[in-house]
Formats: structure tokens, C-alpha cells, sequence
């Protein structure tokens, strides 16, 4: 083991949390069996699932492989009184976690080792200038999605309408998989209309940094070089179910109010 690396590690801890519902089989068991290794590294210091109906949940706890890990705390399995939704499941899951900075990754897609590593020396090259409200994004999601052009870029509410002249602007600021503050979680407000919640969907992300921009004066979308994770589609992925509803939500209900935000920043800055 590479001393320095660990050093490292320890010293910049990172959560990694999975929102789950009845992905144990068809994804979830074999990727979080390649990261209790990271915990074994020291790569992540924790990883924490929340599961929305409990299939998986029962199943973690069935599996010996995971009993040990469960023990000692490095491994937590939650699951829902009831079902939460997208977004609200992945507010809870970060919101358990024990560390500022946290992984946020779906559970039917994944990230090896040199995603962690890649976050963690931008973490710590940039430590002096990251807002306390940041989002880490990815820079591909492989094989489907590259954003690569927007490397070392940085949106913030100064910069926003730049964006909007895009055609992929709606994926990139939609893909998720990314590191964020827990600051965010622990302080964003959210219409708790489930109506609203439904509507959103596989738009959840993008609703998500919309609120993240309008709350926090200081938030920073940043777009990492060589950040990349493997990005899984499939005919029970939410996005795929819900991407027509998805992009009239988006286009019609969340790029205005995105816009409007840009426009009343420029007003009050002029």
C-alpha cells in the first residue's frame, strides 16, 4: 500500500452514498463488493445505502461477505419507513453520512478507484478557494455521456446563462454521480408537494442544483478534468422511463427559473 496515498486518504475522508431500491442483483451486490476494498484501502472511509422499500436491505444484511463491515460501522444499511422518491432518498442518504464530503453515486452505476483519487487532489489543490457550498461534477460518464469540453469549467450565478446557448446543458447539469458538501443537504429547503417530487423525477439533479443556486449565494458547480464513472442505461433506469416528462419539466418549468435567477443576478450586479 502506497503510505502516502493513505495519508492522504485519511486525511481528506470521503462518504460514499447509494440511494437503492431493488438494484441488489442486477448491480448493486458486485459493485459493493469492489468498494468494501476501497474501505479496506482507505480510499472511502464509509459507505452508506438507503433503501427504499427494503429488498436490498434484507439482502445486505443476509450476505456473510458484508456482516463484518456492518460491525464496525464502515458499511451502513438503511431502509425507508416508506418510500421516499429520488430526490428525497438521496437527501437522507447524505444526510447520514459522518463526513463533509460526500459521493453521492446511483446504484446502478459506478466508480473506481481513480474517481475517488481524482476528486480528492482537486479537493486538496483547490482547498483554499472552494466555496462551502460546492458540487464536484464528473467530466464523462462512460460510454454514453462526455462532457469533457467543459473541463476546469465552473458555473456559478454570475455565469449561468452562458450555459442555456448549449444543447447538452440539460444533461450535464442532470447526470449526477458527483461529489457535494454536506453543508448543501444539511441546509437546502425543498416544496414538499409530492406532486412536485413525482413530476421531477430522473430531473431530480438539475431540480436539485436549481434550489442549490437560489439558497446558497456561494455555490460553485464544478466540472473536473479526468473526473469520469461508469454510467449504466438500461430499461429499469429512471431516466429512461421518465425522459419525456423529464425534459418538459425541464424546459418548461426549470430552465426559466434558471434563467430568471441569471437575469436577477446580472440586474443586481450591474
Amino acid at each position: 500500500m502506497n503510505l502516502e496515498h493513505t495519508y492522504v486518504s485519511i486525511n481528506l475522508p470521503i462518504s460514499l452514498c447509494i440511494p437503492t431500491k431493488n438494484r441488489y442483483d442486477s448491480f448493486l451486490n458486485r459493485y459493493v463488493e469492489q468498494y468494501i476494498r476501497y474501505l479496506d484501502n482507505m480510499i472511502i472511509s464509509e459507505i452508506i445505502i438507503c433503501d427504499e422499500d427494503g429488498g436490498d436491505y434484507n439482502k445486505f444484511l443476509n450476505n456473510q461477505i458484508y456482516k463484518p463491515y456492518i460491525c464496525n460501522g464502515k458499511l451502513k444499511i438503511f431502509k425507508n419507513e416508506r418510500i421516499l422518491g429520488v430526490f428525497e432518498n438521496k437527501l437522507k442518504v447524505v444526510s447520514l453520512s459522518n463526513n463533509e464530503f460526500v459521493a453521492l453515486i446511483d446504484s446502478d452505476n459506478f466508480c473506481d478507484e481513480s474517481y475517488f483519487t481524482t476528486v480528492r487532489e482537486y479537493i486538496i489543490n483547490n482547498k483554499q478557494s472552494l466555496s462551502k457550498h460546492i458540487i464536484l461534477a464528473p467530466s464523462r460518464g462512460k460510454p454514453n455521456f462526455d462532457f469533457t469540453q467543459y473541463s476546469g469549467e465552473i458555473i456559478t450565478t454570475k455565469n449561468l446563462g452562458l450555459f442555456f446557448n448549449r444543447s447538452d446543458y440539460g444533461v450535464l447539469l442532470n447526470t449526477g454521480n458527483y461529489v457535494l458538501t454536506k453543508s448543501i443537504v444539511n441546509n437546502i429547503k425543498y416544496h414538499r408537494s409530492q406532486e412536485i417530487l413525482t413530476k421531477i423525477s430522473a430531473c431530480d439533479v438539475m431540480y436539485f442544483i436549481l434550489l442549490a443556486f437560489q439558497q446558497f449565494t456561494d455555490f460553485e458547480f464544478h466540472i473536473i478534468k479526468d473526473l469520469s464513472y461508469d454510467h449504466s442505461l438500461h430499461d429499469d433506469s429512471e431516466y429512461i422511463k421518465t425522459n419525456e416528462m423529464c425534459k418538459h419539466f425541464r424546459e418548461k418549468i426549470l430552465k426559466p427559473q434558471y434563467i430568471q435567477l441569471w437575469h436577477k443576478y446580472k440586474q443586481t450586479n450591474q
